[in-house]
């Protein structure tokens, strides 16, 4: 949870999925065929399921707390990263 959460009560979680390539130094945005569940975005629960990773494969997850007047901001949001290398299919 934020350290701080502005006086507001409408905490939500963006779960923000990103494949690694450490050979370019670059990470891109997952494509549809990883499963983040119940969802990636406007999550009340702080835990998901994350399936159908590659094997080999670098994955960055940015964790984001938002709420009603985060988009207003006129920063990037902040965000917690969980960094995963898969091994084995």
């Amino acid at each position: 949870e934020p350290r701080d959460q502005g006086g507001r009560d409408d905490l939500l979680y963006n779960v923000i999925c990103k494949k690694c390539l450490p050979e370019r130094g670059t990470c891109t945005r997952c494509d549809d065929n990883v499963d983040i569940s119940p969802r990636h975005l406007g999550l009340t629960e702080r835990h998901v399921t994350v399936r159908n990773l590659q094997a080999h494969t670098q994955y960055s997850f940015e964790i984001q707390a938002v709420n009603g007047v985060s988009n207003k901001s006129p920063y990037a949001p902040q965000f917690a990263s969980v960094n995963i290398t898969t091994n084995q299919a």
